[in-house]
């Protein structure tokens, strides 16, 4: 099954060469909590809409935290940190007029 976003962007694409078990954790998160990506969108377009320049994504993540039902997921945590980092790449890749949106740091493995 190819792991797809969009017709447009692949997940394989935006995180190739990233540590394979982080991201398969991602992508199986992803595929199960779809409505979370949509959320993040939503809160993030909105945040642009008001005229921000940039935003913090731990600030949207912590809003989809905050407006998502259901019970704490298999890791212990109803939506993992690690997460927001791959929603942000994501986003840019889906959105590339708003690069820059979010300050970023490199993920652990673009490091090395």
């Amino acid at each position: 099954m190819e792991n797809t976003v969009s017709q447009q962007v692949t997940l394989d694409e935006v995180f190739s060469g990233l540590d394979e078990s982080a991201t398969s954790k991602f992508y199986s998160f992803h595929s199960k909590y779809p409505n979370v990506y949509k959320m993040f969108k939503k809160l993030t377009f909105k945040a642009i809409k008001r005229g921000f320049k940039n935003y913090g994504a731990k600030g949207v993540m912590e809003l989809v935290r905050w407006h998502t039902a259901g019970p704490t997921k298999e890791d212990g945590f109803k939506i993992n940190n690690n997460y927001t980092s791959y929603y942000v790449r994501l986003f840019e890749k889906e959105h590339p007029e708003h690069i820059g949106f979010f300050r970023k740091r490199k993920i652990k493995q673009e490091l090395t």
